[in-house]
């Protein structure tokens, strides 16, 4: 499996270079130094750390870019323009980003000889492992016209599921950032007036008004303590999720919750049936697929699982769907790969896993914001209500003091 490494080398002029590469093991990366003209000084592994990320595993801020990039170069492949040439027309967003550099250094390693999975490993932050290894296996088989056009059709349904969850968390989001800047602005701007005001008159404040003042002077006098513990307990929850079983055991509490929980355990799913059936219609064995995928989803826990999966594929076995190993799996989804294996079907069996699995989380996703949408309703008209009696009932208490 390739890995990520880090390098310090030195150039023929003197100057030192730095950079990241995905190889199979440190040779691989000091014979890459070598033909670039790098006296390699220092070559580390990094540790893949899965990113705290509730769903998917495609990552990469240049997704909607690596879609238009699949889908021209799946067409011009086509239509059986070289390589070389198809890399040479096709431009991606800004002239001078990111994108357009990277297909650059694609052209700059096919010259020299090298795959294009190859050249593809390279740039880990936009094409991702499970990208680089469907390419890998579309060379070697021969099928690069129907893996590049399967890739497309899977990072499209992969960007609408991800629009799918989004839209159905944005709504509970917004609410909440609402309040939280409502309250931020009360406690800091209207209160304090509200106190100076009320001070000049002596009238017993009603109890949500005492209750608002009370708020915003510990707000207001211990502001500085509890943001010192907000960024302490920042930094102990970030250390705790970079050990292992803490990490593991975040992800199986995200896993217990009601509706998120199934949400999440539904996407990850939907996504691992599309990769896998793309892997293996490429000509990977379920195997190596099983292998590749378990290491690029995000949830440790649906992961392991997966890995479960991956080691009975490996032994030989039939997927035992009532093992301890798989309490989060559907076990609907275990029984029709283990039909799939048994007629030989497997690929469309996945494509069927997958698109009922996205159904599901586009049903759940609905479920959940209608379920949300009147929980925010009613916490947004108690905060109103509050505030509106912390405000008013003072100033009907006024009105009763100038007509005593």
């Amino acid at each position: 499996m390739p890995t990520q490494y880090e390098y310090k080398a030195v150039a023929t002029d003197g100057s030192r270079r730095t950079g990241k590469l995905l190889a199979i093991n440190e040779t691989t990366v000091e014979e890459f130094l070598r033909e670039q003209k790098l006296l390699p000084i220092k070559i580390t592994a990094i540790e893949e750390r899965r990113q705290l990320s509730v769903f998917g595993f495609l990552r990469g801020a240049d997704y909607e870019n690596l879609i238009m990039f699949t889908s021209a170069l799946a067409t011009l492949n086509r239509a059986g323009i070289p390589l070389l040439k198809t890399l040479s027309i096709i431009k991606i967003g800004d002239k001078n980003g990111r994108f357009n550099y990277a297909i650059d250094q694609l052209k700059t390693d096919l010259h020299s000889g090298k795959p294009l999975s190859e050249a593809m490993s390279r740039f880990p932050d936009i094409f991702s492992s499970v990208y680089v290894n469907c390419v890998a296996a579309g060379e070697e088989s021969g099928s690069m016209d129907s893996t590049l056009e399967q890739l497309g059709v899977v990072l499209e349904r992969e960007a609408e599921l991800t629009q799918q969850l989004k839209s159905g968390l944005r709504y509970p989001i917004m609410v909440i950032v609402a309040i939280v800047l409502a309250f931020f602005v009360l406690m800091n701007f209207v209160v304090p007036r509200f106190m100076s005001f009320y001070s000049a008159f002596d009238a017993e404040l009603p109890l949500p008004t005492r209750i608002i003042i009370a708020t915003s002077d510990f707000v207001t006098s211990y502001w500085p303590l509890m943001l010192t513990a907000t960024i302490a307990a920042i930094f102990i929850i970030r250390s705790i999720l970079q050990q292992k079983a803490g990490r593991l055991w975040f992800d199986r509490q995200l896993l217990r919750l009601p509706i998120l929980g199934e949400l999440i355990i539904k996407g990850n799913i939907a996504r691992f049936s599309m990769m896998f059936r793309i892997l293996i219609a490429s000509g990977l064995t379920i195997v190596r697929a099983v292998d590749i995928l378990s290491l690029t989803i995000k949830n440790t826990v649906i992961a392991k699982e997966i890995e479960a999966l991956g080691d009975s594929f490996r032994r030989g076995r039939e997927i035992e769907v009532d093992s301890d190993s798989f309490r989060y799996f559907p076990k609907q989804a275990l029984h029709m790969l283990a039909i799939g294996l048994e007629s030989g079907n497997l690929e469309a069996m996945l494509r069927e896993v997958g698109e009922h699995y996205t159904k599901q989380v586009i049903h759940t996703s609905r479920q959940l914001t209608a379920i949300i949408e009147p929980i925010l309703t009613v916490i947004m008209g108690l905060f109103v209500l509050v505030l509106a009696l912390a405000v008013f009932l003072p100033m009907w208490n006024l009105i009763k003091v100038f007509q005593g």
